[in-house]
């Protein structure tokens, strides 16, 4: 995780979360359907892990790198 390049993952991430962009994102659409109380398929359960992966793995290395900038700032060494 600290590998990864954080301004590109993070863009990359949020991009994958809101595509397709138009006519509404996938996770949108989800979201919708399951307010309505209709029922979702296999490929729609995909749908929702496969787009929120993208932001959960942004949200993380965003997290990660903001720990090691405070460990690194205060001097820690662990």
């Amino acid at each position: 995780m600290d590998k990864l390049p954080v301004g590109p993952t993070i863009f990359f991430g949020l991009l994958y979360v809101i595509m397709p962009i138009l006519p509404e994102p996938h996770l949108v659409q989800k979201a919708m359907m399951l307010m309505n109380g209709l029922h979702l398929a296999p490929i729609d359960w995909f749908d929702i892990v496969a787009h929120s992966g993208g932001g959960l793995l942004a949200f993380v290395v965003y997290r990660r790198s903001r720990q090691v900038g405070n460990t690194a700032k205060n001097g820690d060494v662990s």
